[in-house]
């Protein structure tokens, strides 16, 4: 990204963050193949010019928005589960719930989602794949602080964000996604719980073995 240093760095962020949401807006409107980089200018109130010193094509500006996007997420992902005066299982559906609805709101929302989630795959599957793992890192850690989920916090973490997120996908709106996502979490911390009170323990069995 090639900028104009004789701006003010303030003025820049400004005037990058605009060009972003506009073409966020854009996307979401008329899909990718249907925006072009005049108007991303046009509704930005920048120069053609001014928008190539940033973006040399759409591409790279899908990049950014998808790049925006995950930033987003990974955030509001975060903030949920680090509430300290909310329970665990309230601060994971939150966590969960709010990432679900934030894509459904920035993506899922478009007529045109089908063919942005094609582009976000080929452009910036990179990006999400990161994102992914930074939030199951997360999630994980979460669990963890509960000794009945922290046995199998990897797979659970696992199972709760790529099984939900199956879930959302076939939701038809944001009240039955809300509905369908935190019954099916709920189920899973329960079961989760209810297998480690009658399962023996790794420490267990190795005492037992030695005996």
């Amino acid at each position: 990204m090639n900028v104009n240093r004789s701006i003010p760095e303030a003025d820049e962020r400004t005037r990058y963050k605009r060009i972003i949401r506009a073409a966020e807006e854009l996307f979401k409107k008329h899909g990718f193949r249907g925006v072009t980089m005049e108007a991303v200018a046009g509704d930005a109130v920048v120069a053609k010019a001014t928008l190539y010193s940033y973006f040399k094509h759409k591409d790279a500006l899908f990049l950014a928005v998808c790049t925006r996007m995950a930033e987003l997420l990974e955030r509001a992902f975060a903030a949920a589960l680090r509430k300290q005066d909310a329970p665990l299982d309230l601060r994971i559906g939150d966590a969960i719930l709010g990432k679900h609805r934030l894509a459904f709101e920035l993506i899922r929302s478009s007529p045109h989602a089908e063919e942005l989630y094609s582009h976000k795959a080929q452009l910036a599957g990179h990006v999400f794949a990161r994102m992914n793992e930074t939030m199951l890192g997360l999630l994980t850690e979460a669990l963890q602080g509960d000794p009945a989920l922290r046995p199998h916090a990897p797979r659970l973490a696992r199972a709760l964000y790529f099984g939900s997120g199956d879930l959302a996908a076939r939701s038809t709106g944001v009240a039955e996604m809300d509905a369908d996502v935190s019954a099916f979490v709920a189920t899973h911390l329960a079961g989760a719980r209810a297998l480690h009170a009658v399962l023996p323990q790794p420490a267990t069995r190795r005492a037992s073995a030695r005996a």
